[in-house]
């Protein structure tokens, strides 16, 4: 009788106490956020992507990504420039 708990039973109820706690941990990590998420490479705030424009720059292929309030803020800025040059 001795052999049988430690042959067929103990390695069931270990088996069964690891199912049961995997079982767990993978619910408790599907409640996350499942929508990557990115920093904006202007004002270093986390977007979802799907949030942020993709843009390709330079040689390298570097990519950044752009939240729209950053882009709103380049346009005005581009289309309203402030004369630096001549101190006006």
């Amino acid at each position: 009788m001795l052999f049988a708990i430690f042959v067929i039973f103990m390695p069931a109820a270990i088996w069964l106490i690891l199912h049961l706690m995997s079982r767990r941990e993978n619910d408790s990590e599907s409640d996350g956020p499942t929508e990557p998420i990115e920093v904006c490479a202007i004002c270093q705030e986390a977007f979802p992507m799907t949030q942020l424009l993709e843009k390709e720059v330079g040689e390298y292929g570097r990519i950044y990504c752009f939240c729209g309030q950053c882009i709103e803020n380049l346009y005005q800025e581009y289309r309203n420039p402030t004369d630096t040059k001549t101190g006006e």
